[in-house]
């Protein structure tokens, strides 16, 4: 349940982070969502390489 809460704080992060970034290039949605997907991806890569 932990690493569900861990991964969802940092899609959250990962979506803020990419819509500032994103602010600066005039496109604020689109970053926000990239930065939500690698994020995304990341937690599954992770998930996948450390199953017990």
């Amino acid at each position: 349940m932990i690493k569900a809460m861990i991964s969802v704080v940092l899609s959250f992060l990962g979506g803020v982070a990419g819509f500032f970034f994103g602010s600066g290039l005039n496109q604020p949605v689109e970053m926000m969502l990239f930065g939500t997907m690698v994020v995304g991806v990341g937690c599954i890569v992770y998930a996948i390489d450390n199953k017990k």
